[in-house]
């Protein structure tokens, strides 16, 4: 009997802008704060609260693309803005219930995105010097540790979901009478092949296979809580609006009683070990598994 497939990497994703559209990568980069260039900017309004696409779907189709340590941001209808990612005030804000900091981009940035969502905004670039911490009631012994911060993503450094886990759900979206979702709704850092549907529920540990004499080092991803979902995966990324339905597919069979019966749909993470190292896609990874 041959060994089964080990599970590979299908697609890797970042998203630069909290909210924003993301950027599909050959190769994955980290540092403390988890993938290099993901969520690094968020944009605040004259309270400095942040804003998304809870709020605003059209932010869906708003563009980012890393330039020169910066980035270069298109949108429908708007010129294209260039952000230096240098310097900067320092301003106070919140990102949920944590106070954390962000230098503004400027008075281009702020207009341009103002007109943009029609009142006013900033965009704001993490400040690393004060990194925030995923959450100690899931990462435990790790909380604080490099690979186990983060920088404007919701609470964790690292979203990974199975294609199994799409498909399986796009066939309940059929049965509605609905049409498929793609998984950019669901804003992933690592999509995984070769695992069952919601396999990835059963991870413990998934590791980069190493790939020879003289590989770098191996990332190694620890799965640290269900990923809970609010209206984001119901904003159609290509129309930028708001389409309800799917979250009430979800929750008739992804509805977690160890969370309150909230719906949820992948897993975040967090690095335990190859900080220094990279994913690439077309990666097979090994994983391991917890049987609570």
């Amino acid at each position: 009997m041959s060994a089964a497939p080990r599970p590979r990497i299908a697609a890797l994703y970042v998203y630069p802008i909290k909210s924003c559209a993301g950027i599909a990568v050959e190769s994955m980069r980290f540092d403390a704060l988890g993938p290099l260039d993901d969520r690094r900017w968020m944009l605040v309004d004259d309270r400095d609260e942040f804003v998304t696409q809870r709020d605003v779907p059209s932010l869906a189709l708003v563009r980012p693309a890393r330039v020169d340590g910066g980035l270069r941001v298109l949108a429908p209808g708007m010129p294209a803005l260039q952000v230096a990612g240098t310097g900067g005030e320092r301003r106070s804000t919140f990102c949920w219930d944590d106070r954390c900091a962000g230098f503004d981009e400027g008075p281009e940035a702020r207009a341009w995105f103002s007109e943009l969502l029609g009142r006013p905004v900033r965009l704001l670039r993490f400040d690393a010097t004060a990194p925030r911490a995923a959450s100690r009631n899931w990462v435990g012994t790790d909380v604080g540790r490099p690979g186990a911060l983060t920088r404007f993503s919701d609470g964790f450094p690292l979203l990974v979901v199975s294609s199994a886990s799409l498909a399986a759900l796009n066939a309940r979206l059929e049965q509605a009478g609905m049409p498929p979702a793609t998984m950019q709704r669901f804003r992933p850092n690592v999509i995984v092949d070769g695992l069952d549907a919601f396999g990835e529920d059963l991870l413990d540990t998934l590791a980069r296979e190493r790939r020879g004499e003289g590989d770098g080092p191996t990332p190694t991803l620890r799965i640290v809580k269900p990923c809970t979902r609010c209206t984001v995966p119901e904003v159609d990324p290509r129309t930028g609006r708001h389409e309800p339905g799917l979250l009430q597919v979800l929750a008739t069979f992804r509805s977690d009683p160890k969370l309150g019966g909230a719906v949820t749909f992948g897993q975040n993470a967090i690095l335990v070990d190859g900080l220094d190292g990279a994913l690439r896609v077309g990666d097979a990874l090994l994983p391991s598994y917890r049987w609570d």
